[in-house]
Order: C-alpha cells, then structure tokens, then sequence
C-alpha cells in the first residue's frame, strides 16, 4: 500500500513535503516527480517486486503515475498485453495499469479487480486522470479553488499547500447525524472526495474539472439476474474461494484478521485450508460484553492457525494520537482496537485479510432484522410503544436491548430508507439542531432517499455510504498508521452483484441474518461459530467516560470549545446525564470528544 499527492504547479518542496507526511503509508520507498506542470509525490510500502524498479512516480512514454493499491488480476493482463508485443520491465502491478490506460485510456478500470486510487499523468493530453476504485476501499481527497487542483491519500497532506479551510456545515451535520462523512463531502469548504467508482479528469490548459462514474453497482445486480438462480447460487463459493486466493498475491508476508465472527472466521478457514502456518490476529476485551478473543482462539485452534491476540484497556495516550492523526472527523470508535489490531499484526506481516463487508453483501447487521420486525409492528402503536422505551434503564454493555430497543422505536419511519438512518444515527435532528443551533441542517437536505421496499435498498445504501466512509475508511486509516495492507475479499467486484442479486430469503431466513454465508460457512467451522450471536467490533466508550479524566476533561473544558462550532451547555447537559446514570449518552458524547480532540490537535 501507499501514499499518493500531487498538484499542477511546479514545488519540488512542497511535494516533498507531502510524501514526508505520508510516510506511514510508505515507509519503504520516496519519490517525487515534476515537470513544467505537474508535481507528484509517492510513499511506496513494497508489497510486489521489492525491487527499486518499483519505485514510483513510474513513467511509460509521457505517461507518469503514482498510485495507492493493488491490482489482484494484474498478472492475467500482463499476459493479455505480453501477446500483443508489450514489454515490461518490472514485475509489479503499476506498470501494468500504465500498459492498459496507454490501450483504453478512461476504460482501463473496467478490467481490473482490485482496489486503488490513482493518478495518471498524460503529458500528451495535458491532463490528470484520477480514478477510486468501485467501492472506495483506498481515499482519494482533492482540492480546487477554480485554479488550482491538488490530490493526495490523505487530507492532512493537502493542509500542507497555502490554502483556506473553513469547516463545511453540511460535513459537520453529516458527521453528527451518521458519525462519519459520507459521499464526496469532507469537513473543510473545497476539499471533497472522489466518490467510489468514479474517474477524475483535470485539464491541465482550461483548469477544467469532469467526474464520470464508471461502475453502476446497480446495472451490475440487474444483469445478474438474467442468470439462473441455480448457477448463481452454484457460484458463489468457488468465486469466494477465488477472491481470497487472489488477495493472497504478495512478495512479503501476509495473514488475517480474525474476530471470532462468522466473517473473519471463514476467510480465515479459507485460507488455512490451502496454506500451512498460516497467522492470525485479533484483539481481546477485559469486559466479557465486547470480548471476542475467545471465540477467534477456538478459530484459530480449529483451523489450525498461528494465533495471535492482544488485550485492550483504556489507553489516553492511544486515544490521543489515534484521535489527533485524523484527517477529519470520525466518530467510529471501533478505529481503536483497529490500529491496535494493525499494530500488533505489523509486526509479523506486511498484508493482512479481513471480513470487512460480509455484513453489507451477505445482510448481517441488526439493522436488517429490524426492517423485518417492522412488518409486524402497526405503525398506529409505534408512538405510543416509544414512550414506554424511554424508561428503559441504561447499560454500559454492548449494544444492549434498552439501546436497541429504543432505537427501533423511537426512530421508526414508514420510509425503510430513513428508518434505516435513523437507526443508525447518533444525533437525530432534534437533538443536532440543539447541538449546532444556527448551523444545524436536516437530515432531508443532508440525504435524498428514495421509496425502495426491499431488503437490497438498505444495502444498497449502506455499500454506497457507511461501507466506504465508515467501515473501509476505518480500516484503511488505522492500518496505515501502521503501514499495514488489509485486502477484503467480500469485496470482489465479481462477487458483490452476484450475492445482491439473490432473493432475499438467501440473506435474511426468517430472522437469520446471513443464511447463505452461514451455509457456506457450516462446511469449514464449527456450529459454535457458524450460530453464535452476532457481537460486532466496538469499544466500551460509556465505561471509558466514566473511567477517564482526559476524555471528560475535553468534553467539559471550555479551551476545547473555541472552534465555537458546538453549543457547550447542550453538551454539559448531555455529560452530566450520562455520568449520573441517566441516560446512555455515550455515542453523542464519543462524537464532541473526537470533534473537541480533532480540532485541538490539528491547531497548535
């Protein structure tokens, strides 16, 4: 994996100074590269010929490209490419996707399976050609002020140019409302994200800007269906087995992130079926609600793995920097024992597996469920069984059934789409507006949802918000923090359409969640695991509250107030409530923690 930036301008120093702040994703190799026009900056973490021939900005004809990601088919284009008289002198996958741009320009990333975010400099042209891979599993940030046009992997290194930044309200309704920024927003005015699936080009001569999307998830489902039912599901385990042996590609050590979750535990199994001394990894609580280890350990042991685990505890100096090093805003505390997992497995290998997305593909979450529940539940009866939720008493346990209950409830919406939000919002819009009084947006000017019924809306959204700004956006940067590669085979674009394709009593059975993966999963673990209840990856942020005087400190300090963007009363309420036991105020208050820490540590 690696760091990319660059921007159209001569400033050797200034690009240099870039691939010095992305350094953690590349710790390996440095290159910077300039012309009359362009200035691009690489941080290399080498995973594919270790050689200096790796080294990047790389250069085919008046092609020049850096690029962040791996191509997992690059060898079968090669091959393709070798037939026609094509030569390489190198045997990664970057001067493969120079071969293929240089043949079909735009429509080169249609061949590949991989994830990527990359920029290609075409001298002849005049132009960058950016592109983010299908569902946005690598960033890609970028700024234009009508002049001036300036990428990286990172916001932090787009800081680093002489630029104005003001704090974006629709990013700060967007981070309060879902706990992470979705889509193309970012937190400051004039950065945005390219959005998964989509190309960039920048004309370098007219300062012109044109994104096109490339990859219609969507059409994709559509065409499957014109498949039988009987063959795609026939499928489906040989193309998963695929996906991870592909990821496996690697001239450096690799293994895999395993929970204990049916996710984790079956591309583990895959693995371990096929490759002896296999390693992998997890991450322990001391409270047994949010503790795992022991299922991942009886994983490990019966596939026959290398395990290794690491106990979390409350740690301010993690949560400092962890917190502090952000790009942005991002409320997803389950980022901790992330970079702790990364660090941990940073010291054995070099790329790591994980089951990110199994729940989006295979319809995992409790959200799902509840969209089932809802049927039976009159919406006459919804207000009035709402009221009887609010004298529920508060848990400090994971996900507990107050929590839960109360939020099927309380934030029930006859639209699926928004009742699927609401149950995964923390602010909802009454109590944002008092948070963000005059600068408060809601949620209807901040999302567009359609009048979809079905169980693939719910994913669709998801794989298209919370999948690539919360989940891969968590993973990519706790793992590079620690210059970590983690591939995710749930994600091969080959598999994605095909399982969302199915009808949905393949995904959710009666109130099964995951049926079909469960199946497939039943012929490699044991039942313990294939059946057990699903716990997901979170820390315990209400017990940490109560525990830390560094985190209330922050959250009650009114030095950490002054970017004048929350309205500190409505917090001390929210507080003092939740130390007194009151109410379960901790998510609200995990998200102005972040907030208060982000905007401190990035202004001295």
């Amino acid at each position: 994996m690696c760091g990319i930036a660059g921007f159209n301008w001569v400033d050797k120093n200034l690009a240099e100074t870039m691939a010095q702040q992305l350094a953690h994703r590349g710790p390996d190799d440095c290159g910077v590269w300039c012309d009359e026009n362009v200035s691009l900056s690489h941080r290399r973490l080498t995973v594919l010929d270790l050689s200096e021939k790796g080294r990047q900005p790389m250069a085919y004809g008046n092609l020049h490209i850096v690029f962040n990601g791996e191509i997992y088919n690059f060898q079968d284009l090669r091959s393709e490419f070798e037939k026609t008289g094509d030569t390489f002198r190198t045997g990664t996958d970057t001067e493969v996707i120079l071969h293929a741009y240089q043949k079909k320009q735009a429509e080169c990333v249609n061949d590949f399976n991989g994830m990527w975010a990359f920029c290609i400099y075409d001298a002849d042209k005049r132009r960058l050609f950016l592109s983010r891979d299908r569902f946005g599993k690598k960033p890609l940030y970028y700024y234009y002020d009508g002049k001036r046009f300036i990428f990286s992997s990172e916001l932090k290194a787009i800081r680093l140019a002489d630029i104005n930044l003001e704090i974006d309200a629709e990013g700060l309704n967007q981070y309060f409302y879902q706990k992470y920024i979705p889509g193309e927003y970012a937190i400051y005015k004039n950065i945005r994200k390219l959005p998964p699936g989509c190309n960039l080009i920048f004309d370098i001569s007219s300062h012109q800007i044109q994104i096109g999307r490339y990859y219609f998830l969507e059409n994709q489902i559509q065409a499957q269906r014109e498949i039988s039912l009987e063959q795609r599901l026939n499928s489906i385990e040989p193309l998963l087995c695929d996906a991870v042996e592909k990821r496996l590609i690697a001239d450096v050590p690799v293994g895999s992130f395993l929970s204990g979750g049916v996710d984790s535990s079956l591309i583990s199994a895959l693995i371990a079926k096929k490759h002896n001394n296999f390693k992998t990894f997890s991450i322990g609580f001391k409270s047994d609600s949010f503790d795992e280890s022991p299922y991942a350990r009886k994983v490990a042991e019966h596939i026959g793995t290398d395990h290794y685990c690491r106990y979390m505890e409350i740690d301010e100096e993690l949560i400092r920097n962890v917190i502090g090093r952000l790009d942005e805003p991002f409320g997803d505390s389950s980022i901790l024992p992330t970079y702790l997992l990364s660090k941990m497995t940073r010291q054995t290998v070099t790329v790591a597996l994980s089951g990110d997305a199994g729940d989006e593909v295979f319809g995992g979450y409790d959200s799902y469920l509840a969209y089932k529940y809802a049927k039976f539940v009159p919406a006459c009866c919804v207000k009035s069984l709402a009221k009887l939720t609010g004298g529920l008493k508060p848990s400090d346990s994971k996900l507990s059934w107050s929590f839960k209950i109360g939020k099927f409830f309380n934030d029930f919406d006859a639209n699926i789409e928004w009742r699927h939000l609401n149950w995964m919002s923390t602010f909802n819009d009454e109590s944002r507006g008092l948070l963000l009084g005059d600068a408060f947006i809601p949620a209807d000017r901040l999302f567009s949802c359609g009048s979809g019924r079905n169980l693939l809306t719910l994913q669709l959204n998801d794989i298209h918000n919370y999948l690539a700004e919360d989940i891969l956006k968590k993973v990519d940067t706790a793992s590079m923090m620690n210059s970590l590669e983690v591939r995710t085979p749930f994600l091969d674009y080959r598999l994605v359409p095909l399982v969302l394709s199915l009808p949905e009593n393949y995904l959710i059975r009666g109130f099964t969640g995951k049926w079909l993966l469960k199946k497939i999963a039943a012929k490699f673990l044991t039942a313990e695991i294939v059946d057990r209840k699903k716990r997901g990856f979170t820390v315990p942020i209400s017990q940490w509250l109560r525990q830390s005087d560094f985190m209330r400190q922050v959250l009650a300090g009114r030095e950490f107030y002054e970017h004048n963007l929350v309205n500190y009363n409505y917090v001390r309420l929210l507080l003092d409530g939740h130390l007194a036991r009151k109410q379960d105020n901790a998510r609200k208050l995990w998200l102005v923690f972040v907030l208060n820490w982000w905007r401190y540590a990035n202004s001295r």
